[in-house]
């Protein structure tokens, strides 16, 4: 649905118009359930809401902790930077009880270097802290690939569909979400009235109906190989033959 679809879809199943239940409405609830999906979708773990996002390095003798993108929902699946000046490099996650010295640059300097399995990033209060070689300023030298939230909604004017991403780093919302989404408006708009209204059979399986919609956005790649390991043979004794 575009924003304008959506619109009249939740005016014609509340039985309102523009002026019983105004844009402006319509949008605080959206923006509300919209959080809601979003975490929803969260737990597909299909990465549909995984953005790339950067940011300058500085000096590391300046700083070397970096606070997570504003926007973030939740969940660093991945940390480079240009620690050199020029290539990227993954960072592996480590805990800073692994560093047994101070934490100053000169112990940072001497036990960890810009190469590939020598450099690290330690998650601590909504932030990075980057374990590395001497780091000097690289303008978008770090790289978090992160779950960020789905822009929100301020316009119900747009004729772009909702699930096309406004831009390459923000998100829609998918397409297959729509329907419950709008369903959720509704319910918040029948429960906040004086006298609250009513939800029918449909409102009603609200919760389990989500939960069928997220299942199909499991699975995004029906060719992905999934490999199984046996343990040792020294481990599986005779493979159950004695029972």
């Amino acid at each position: 649905m575009t924003a304008v679809q959506f619109a009249e879809y939740i005016r014609l199943k509340t039985r309102t118009n523009s002026t019983t239940f105004t844009n402006e409405d319509i949008i605080i609830l959206m923006r509300q359930r919209q959080d809601e999906i979003a975490q929803a979708i969260l737990r597909v773990d299909e990465d549909i809401l995984l953005i790339p996002q950067t940011t300058d390095l500085v000096s590391s003798a300046t700083q070397r902790d970096y606070p997570f993108p504003a926007d973030i929902l939740s969940r660093i699946k991945r940390v480079e930077a240009k620690l050199d000046g020029t290539n990227w490099l993954k960072l592996s996650e480590m805990d800073i009880t692994q560093h047994s010295k101070p934490t100053d640059e000169t112990n940072i300097t001497y036990y960890f270097a810009n190469l590939e399995g020598q450099c690290f990033y330690d998650l601590l209060r909504k932030s990075i802290f980057i374990y590395s070689g001497t780091i000097s300023a690289v303008t978008g030298g770090l790289k978090l690939w992160c779950n960020t939230w789905p822009t929100a909604i301020s316009d119900l004017g747009g004729t772009n569909d909702l699930s096309l991403d406004p831009s390459t780093t923000t998100h829609g919302i998918p397409r297959a979400m729509h329907e419950i989404w709008a369903r959720g408006v509704i319910i918040d708009w029948k429960q906040s009235r004086e006298k609250p209204i009513a939800l029918n059979e449909r409102e009603l399986s609200y919760e389990k109906d989500l939960q069928k919609t997220i299942e199909t956005l499991k699975h995004g790649n029906l060719d992905r190989e999934v490999i199984g390991y046996l343990p040792p043979a020294s481990d599986r004794g005779n493979d159950g033959a004695d029972f």
